[in-house]
């Protein structure tokens, strides 16, 4: 199937640092200041699918996806029955992101083969609830070649992020023209470069202990010397965005122009009124679009 979701998203991962109150007047304002669809990262804290019930239930129309749920946390049979449900009782709300590190190798086997069984089962559990394929539109989070063509041949688009968009130009020409591929891009408005650059860091530091993001930087022309923490002012540059509203959408167009069918933004830095702002600034126009339109 082909994924129709807005041009424009954001991936937030502010709800690992809120609680349930605050959760919910953060989804709330982002809706209320024109966000049409949030992805959630399952990074530090909260289970991706009881998070994904929360912000489908705080907001009205937003769409949710998980971006992505970690496939090693949980059986097939779970992340199936899960989204199922969700996607069932918000119709055309949600999306299924799943994912695999390079973790999986220490329970012996690779993070193809892994995923693509994976899949088997999760599409098993779904038919046997009554359900279709198409009932559960899903994405996969990829850097490999490996699972960036089975995202082509088993689900309904990619999601990438701290990419570049050489990686993204790399990416649509692995899935070809028609495959969804959303990517999110790091931000941080209001600040100048030196500043942004301090901020990000505080955010990137976690990723450059993680094999799997090593390698994946390593493969986007990064040396040792970038990657070593706190990561290189190059490294910072080229995966951060910085600077007004504007300078930011300018980043976001070359992720469009390299091939991307969306850009989610994820507002790097702690949460304050400042960066509500920001979240403000850079909503789309409210109109209604097709994926096709631009509207960031």
């Amino acid at each position: 199937m082909t994924l129709s979701l807005p041009r424009s998203a954001l991936s937030i991962a502010e709800l690992d640092d809120l609680d349930h109150e605050g959760a919910v007047r953060f989804l709330r304002a982002l809706e209320e200041g024109g966000h049409r669809m949030v992805w959630i990262p399952e990074v530090a804290g909260r289970e991706a699918f009881t998070t994904a019930a929360l912000a489908l239930g705080s907001t009205h129309r937003m769409i949710v996806g998980n971006g992505v749920a970690r496939a090693l946390e949980r059986v097939p049979k779970s992340a199936a029955s899960a989204a199922r449900d969700l996607a069932a009782g918000y119709p055309g709300r949600y999306v299924l992101g799943l994912g695999v590190s390079g973790a999986v190798r220490e329970r012996g086997v690779g993070p193809l083969p892994f995923l693509r069984d994976y899949l088997d089962e999760v599409d098993a559990t779904i038919a046997r609830r009554g359900g279709s394929r198409a009932a559960v539109p899903r994405v996969l989070g990829a850097y490999s070649a490996g699972i960036t063509r089975l995202a082509a041949e088993r689900a309904d688009g990619l999601i990438t992020f701290l990419v570049t968009p050489e990686h993204t130009r790399w990416a649509r020409e692995t899935i070809g023209d028609d495959l969804f591929l959303s990517v999110v891009q790091w931000a941080v408005v209001g600040r100048d470069r030196a500043a942004a650059r301090d901020v990000a860091r505080e955010r990137l530091a976690y990723y450059l202990t993680l094999p799997h993001q090593i390698a994946k930087l390593t493969r986007l022309g990064f040396t040792e010397a970038d990657l070593a923490p706190p990561g290189s002012d190059r490294l910072v540059d080229a995966l951060v965005a910085c600077g007004t509203p504007d300078q930011v959408r300018q980043a976001v167009r070359r992720q469009y122009d390299a091939g991307a069918t969306q850009v989610a933004i994820s507002l790097v830095g702690r949460l304050d009124d400042a960066k509500l702002d920001a979240y403000r600034a850079l909503a789309p126009p409210h109109t209604t679009r097709t994926t096709g339109d631009d509207d960031t």
